[in-house]
C-alpha cells in the first residue's frame, strides 16, 4: 500500500485494517463454497512441460476444448485473479466502497497465491516426492521465523499490460522455483540425517539459508503486482473519488 499513488494510497490507508482483515477471506470461504478451492491453484504440469505450458487464456475457449470439470480440477487461479480484477474495476466505477475493499482484499490473496510456487504444481505439498508439508514450511514457517530478515524494496505500481498475459507469465515464473526448493530441502534433510518426524530449528535455518532469496523474491514481486493491479483497476475505472 505504501508504494501507491498518493490519492489512491490515501483511500486505502483509511481502510488498511479492513483490507488486511479481509485478505484471508478466500481461504475461509473454502469450507462454505465448493467452487472456491479451485480458485487457489493451477497445476501447470497438466498443460505441458516447463517452460512451455500451453492452454487457452480465454476461459470459455479452454472449457470448450477440455470441459469445465477438467479445467476446474486443474485449477483456475489465473481466471480467479482476472475475474476479481474485473469486479474491482466495476466496484470502483460504481463507487461502492464496501465492495471495492472486499475485492481489493480478494485480489491480494489470489495474486499472493500465484506467487507461491507450490500453488502452481500437482506436487503442491511435496506429497509426490516424499516431502509432505513443504507447502506450509515454505509459505508459513519460514515467513513466521524469518520475515524480519527479508529485505523489501519500494517499487511504484505500473501498468502491467494485458492482465491474463501477465498472470500466465507470473505462473511460469513461480513454477520455475518448485524443483530448486524441493532439491534444496531434500539435501538439507539428508545433510542433517533427519527422519522427517520432526523439523528442528536447524532445519529451518538451513532452509532459509538456501531458499530465503526465493522467498524474498516471491514476496516482493507479489507486493509489487498486487499494488499494480489495484492501481490499474482504479485507473481503468477513471480515478473515482470516494
Amino acid at each position: 500500500m505504501d508504494n501507491l499513488e498518493v490519492h489512491f494510497q490515501e483511500l486505502l490507508a483509511q481502510h488498511r485494517s479492513t483490507v488486511v482483515q479481509q485478505t484471508m477471506g478466500p481461504d475461509y470461504r473454502k469450507d462454505q463454497d465448493p467452487e472456491e478451492p479451485s480458485r487457489h491453484f493451477i497445476d501447470l504440469e497438466l498443460y505441458g512441460e516447463f517452460p512451455l505450458f500451453h492452454f487457452d487464456l480465454d476461459y470459455e475457449q479452454l472449457v470448450g476444448r477440455l470441459g469445465e470439470e477438467t479445467v476446474e480440477k486443474n485449477g483456475i487461479l489465473l481466471w480467479a485473479v482476472q475475474r476479481t480484477f474485473d469486479h474491482l474495476v466495476d466496484s470502483f466505477q460504481r463507487q461502492d466502497l464496501e465492495q471495492a475493499l472486499l475485492y481489493s482484499a480478494d485480489l491480494s490473496h489470489y495474486v499472493g497465491d500465484l506467487h507461491q510456487p507450490f500453488h502452481t504444481t500437482e506436487n503442491f505439498d511435496g506429497q509426490l516426492s516424499g516431502q509432505l508439508g513443504i507447502h506450509s514450511r515454505f509459505e508459513s514457517d519460514l515467513v513466521n521465523l524469518y520475515l524480519q530478515q527479508v529485505p523489501f524494496s519500494k517499487a511504484a505500481p505500473t501498468d502491467l499490460g494485458p492482465v491474463m498475459g501477465q498472470l500466465h507469465a507470473v505462473a511460469v515464473e513461480s513454477y520455475q522455483w518448485v524443483d530448486p526448493i524441493l532439491q534444496a530441502e531434500e539435501s538439507i534433510v539428508s545433510e542433517l540425517g533427519m527422519d522427517r518426524k520432526q523439523y528442528p530449528d536447524q532445519y529451518f535455518k538451513r532452509l532459509f539459508d538456501e531458499v530465503g532469496g526465493v522467498l524474498g523474491d516471491r514476496l516482493n514481486q507479489a507486493a509489487y503486482r498486487v499494488g499494480s493491479l489495484w492501481w490499474m483497476a482504479w485507473e481503468k475505472a477513471g480515478h473515482p473519488a470516494f
